[in-house]
């Protein structure tokens, strides 16, 4: 007798093994239907609706992309900078120093020199003054041996302009200062506590142009040091064009557009490894003449030679 007209169809057969085998059929068709009440019960009452269901469990396009890890690419070599500050008419140099990124070793290096350096039988401002900074970066390799690829060259009220669009930063001061300098037309303040404080540009101006003039070149390394990894982050490789439309205004560079586009794989790897850089300092110390002593050059070569 067929239950069905279709293929597939349950036949009830006569015979006792026929019999016994529907039987058997009937079975699993019972618990076939009781398991299926029972699913969809639970289902109706964990999920409101069917689309709830499926949705459940799925990860968001943006939880994706903040669970991802970011991609940083293989970038290799060596870039030394030259920077310095001056006041805004371009006459004195408040502080100035060598900077590498180091891109086979993930490190930032920083050399603080004295303006009053001796090259030969000038000083390194007085070498600014009569050729800008484009002479005295070709003056700085030939004293070294070394290449330095830019030169960025900032006066403090646009120095302080652009430090302030990057942001603060926790530095951990060694000692409270509080300074005036009455220098005509080149005036300046310094009001800072011992110990950790926040601070932005123009605390970073000032402090690096106080350890210039006293001489605490060590301090002034580990301030920048402790500047650029804190303020060249992830947060502002986002805004990185902008930022560096404005510092191309803030400051006199021969960095190209074309070269910071070039670049900008370097930059993307150590704004996203901020906290992992490693930091070296290489401390110029000098004789009564303001001669860089051997042991101070070769120091500063090795750090620096690319």
């Amino acid at each position: 007798m067929k239950l069905f007209k279709n293929r597939g169809d349950i036949y009830i057969p006569k015979s006792k093994r026929a019999s016994n085998q529907a039987k058997i059929l009937y079975s699993l068709l019972v618990i076939i239907v009781v398991f299926t009440i029972a699913f969809v019960w639970f289902l109706h009452k964990q999920y409101s609706s069917v689309s709830d269901f499926f949705a459940r469990g799925e990860v968001t396009i943006t939880e994706a992309q903040e669970n991802s890890e970011v991609y940083l690419p293989d970038v290799i070599g060596k870039t030394n900078f030259i920077v310095m500050e001056t006041n805004d008419n371009k006459e004195n140099i408040h502080y100035i120093f060598l900077l590498e990124a180091d891109k086979d070793n993930k490190s930032y290096k920083v050399s603080s020199l004295s303006p009053k350096m001796k090259i030969g039988k000038t000083t390194i401002e007085k070498i600014y003054k009569s050729g800008g900074a484009t002479d005295l970066k070709t003056k700085l390799i030939e004293y070294f041996g070394f290449e330095i690829d830019y030169y960025i060259d900032f006066n403090s009220s646009s120095f302080v302009e652009f430090v302030n669009k990057l942001g603060s930063f926790v530095y951990m001061s060694p000692e409270e200062i509080v300074y005036n300098d009455e220098t005509k037309n080149d005036k300046y303040s310094l009001k800072i506590e011992e110990g950790e404080q926040k601070i932005s540009g123009t605390e970073v101006s000032n402090l690096l142009r106080y350890y210039t003039e006293k001489k605490k070149y060590p301090s002034e390394n580990e301030l920048v040091l402790n500047a650029l990894p804190e303020l060249f982050d992830a947060e502002n490789f986002e805004n990185s064009d902008t930022l560096f439309k404005l510092f191309m205004k803030s400051c006199k560079t021969d960095i190209t557009v074309r070269e910071f586009q070039n670049g900008k794989n370097a930059v993307m790897v150590f704004c996203n490894l901020s906290n992992e850089i490693t930091l070296y300092t290489a401390n110029a110390t000098y004789d009564k003449n303001n001669n860089l002593t051997e042991n101070s050059i070769k120091e500063i070569k090795g750090y620096f030679n690319k």
